[in-house]
């Protein structure tokens, strides 16, 4: 496979609309990134991550260093979720997504808690007066972030995957008929490079016949 960017590979409006339809079901973030850290596509970041803790620069340096550790972990999860717990409390998965072969980007979910390990909201409440924010808006964003058991996160993580499995069979299906057409344009080319070198010869011919005229 010649190196293909994700969006050469997948229709991102379509996988857009799945990842919005996953979002309202489960309430979780999704997102695919590029290997260049570029978001190709997401639904449902949660208020207390874009408004609040990558708004500050300590909480934003904790946020920088859980996904710094995630992609340093990734090649050692090909086909299954590394699960990480970012020190702003959330949990985040990720999977990165081959391509015979290739890392071409990575599927993100989660912003989330774990019901095992639910969040204090005086820990919160004195969180956001150390670090300025509006501590009526950073507890209501705090509510919103949905909570699971161990038992809906596997459900989560089986959802995902079937995500997953659905994205990479629509990427080889394109793949499958990219390659189909390059093969049709090749036997195209050659077929006019033929002609033409026929031609060529022809009037080579015909130029060598005038000539002994």
């Amino acid at each position: 496979m010649k190196n293909r960017s994700f969006s050469q590979l997948f229709d991102i409006r379509q996988i857009q609309t799945l990842m919005e339809s996953y979002n309202k079901v489960t309430g979780l973030l999704s997102a695919i990134l590029d290997t260049n850290e570029k978001v190709l596509v997401a639904a449902g970041w949660q208020d207390i991550c874009v408004r609040f803790h990558r708004q500050h620069p300590v909480t934003l340096a904790r946020c920088k260093e859980s996904e710094a550790t995630i992609k340093s972990r990734l090649h050692e999860y090909e086909g299954r979720f590394l699960e990480y717990r970012c020190k702003n409390g959330l949990w985040d998965m990720a999977m990165p997504i081959f391509f015979d072969g290739v890392h071409i980007a990575t599927f993100f979910f989660g912003q989330c808690f774990n019901e095992d390990d639910k969040p204090d909201p005086e820990q919160f409440r004195q969180q956001a007066k150390e670090f300025g924010f509006d501590e009526e808006r950073y507890l209501q964003a705090l509510a919103r972030v949905p909570i699971y058991s161990r038992e809906q996160m596997r459900n989560a993580l089986e959802l995902y995957t079937n995500l997953m499995n659905i994205i990479t069979e629509m990427g080889m299906k394109k793949l499958k008929l990219m390659q189909e057409i390059e093969a049709r344009e090749k036997v195209n080319r050659n077929i006019l490079e033929s002609r033409a070198y026929t031609d060529k010869i022809l009037n080579s011919i015909l130029d060598a016949g005038d000539s002994g005229l």
